[in-house]
């Protein structure tokens, strides 16, 4: 069930200082910042794991319905990637936002923050940095119109990759 996670002024420590965002299609660095406000889906994903490249378009239907809507949603892809090509080419087919491949220790310190034991694993963060869902993942695949989100209390665990 939810915590009380991190404030607002503490998403700095979580994704570090900077994360990529598309403009124009292409990553660019911007602020933590532009997360404040936002509830957050910290995605933990890799381009290995068939489970995810099958949850990835489910995931990124919703996340283009939910801004278009102008909801206040953004999410942070967390790689466990192997290398930065894989990371380059997965990346390359999301909309959103991400920890740069290269801040190994802010992916590792999320993944450990967030007891993730497999992946694809999504977890939603209220505006308050409050974790709202551990395993939005099911609760998405049940509800992809996002009728009922942010899906606080609609957690099972189910892990396709387990993480090594």
């Amino acid at each position: 069930m939810a915590d009380a996670g991190p404030s607002r002024m503490e998403f700095s420590n979580l994704f570090g200082l900077k994360l990529l965002a598309k403009r124009d299609g292409k990553p660019t660095e911007v602020s933590v910042t532009e997360l404040d406000g936002k509830y957050v889906g910290v995605y933990f994903s890799a381009h290995w794991c068939p489970p995810c490249r099958a949850f990835t378009p489910l995931l990124r239907k919703m996340y283009l319905m939910m801004t278009a809507l102008g909801k206040p949603f953004e999410i942070v892809f967390v790689s466990s990637d192997q290398s930065q090509q894989q990371f380059d080419s997965y990346y390359d087919e999301m909309p959103w936002m991400a920890i740069p491949y290269t801040e190994t220790a802010h992916r590792s310190g999320l993944g450990r923050r967030f007891s993730v034991m497999g992946i694809p694993t999504l977890v939603i963060l209220s505006p308050e940095g409050h974790v709202v869902n551990t395993n939005a993942r099911t609760a998405l695949i049940r509800d992809p119109e996002g009728a009922r989100f942010p899906w606080e209390g609609e957690e099972e665990r189910y892990f396709c990759c387990v993480l090594q």
